[in-house]
């Protein structure tokens, strides 16, 4: 058993021991990120929920966010090219039916991080079947 300890405790030793280095030396480096000017933007669906028969009161929010790089100016359209479109008609459908709508953006840019709200109401028109209307969109965000 002796002859164990001996080594085993001269083994600790050296690991326990700290080590003497004879010399040092380094090396600079930079930590870096370059920014590039971007947005982000993001649109909760414009959802006039269940409604039986359409009287022209319905309406319906969507909420917009856009986040871009500080001091970067943008502006915001419902159309991709020509001057800025901020408010539209259109219809949503199923199938050979439609339902008319409007819409508006609450703005039309800003600088850095802004919230935004679109506002659609449905104006009064005969009620189609039941059934679930759609028309897909897009907000264009320039910058």
């Amino acid at each position: 058993m002796r002859k164990y300890l001996i080594p085993l405790a001269a083994s600790a030793a050296l690991l326990s021991a700290s080590h003497a280095y004879a010399a040092q030396t380094s090396a600079n480096f930079q930590a870096r990120v370059n920014i590039q000017t971007a947005c982000i933007v993001t649109a909760s669906n414009l959802d006039f929920g269940n409604v039986g028969v359409i009287v022209g009161t319905e309406t319906a929010t969507s909420n917009v966010a856009v986040n871009c790089s500080a001091g970067t100016p943008f502006t915001m359209s419902f159309a991709a090219v020509g001057p800025a479109v901020t408010a539209y008609t259109s219809t949503m459908v199923n199938g050979a039916e439609d339902v008319a709508y409007s819409a508006a953006l609450s703005g039309g840019g800003g600088t850095g991080a802004v919230n935004f709200t679109i506002s659609g109401t449905l104006p009064s028109q005969v009620t189609p079947p039941a059934a679930l209307y759609t028309e897909n969109r897009v907000l264009y965000v320039n910058y």
